[in-house]
C-alpha cells in the first residue's frame, strides 16, 4: 500500500524541528554543540535557561 503525502507534510513528520518560547524554530542539526540554544534569544531549550554566555560565543564566532 503506498500512501502520498505532501512537500510540507513529509517536513512536519520527518524534520527535527526545535521551537523556542520566543517563536524562532529551527532545524536539529547533529553535529551542533548547543543544537537547543536558540540563536536569537539565548533560551536553551534542553536545560530550561538562558544560556547568554553560548549564545555570545556564537555570535562571537559567526562574525568571523
Amino acid at each position: 500500500m503506498k500512501i502520498l503525502i505532501t512537500e510540507k507534510q513529509s517536513k512536519n513528520l520527518f524534520d527535527k524541528k526545535i521551537k523556542c518560547r520566543c517563536g524562532h524554530s529551527w532545524s536539529e542539526e547533529n553535529k551542533d554543540k548547543h543544537k537547543y540554544l536558540c540563536h536569537i534569544c539565548g533560551w536553551d531549550q534542553k536545560e530550561e535557561v538562558y544560556n547568554n554566555k553560548e549564545l555570545f560565543n556564537f555570535w562571537k564566532k559567526y562574525k568571523k
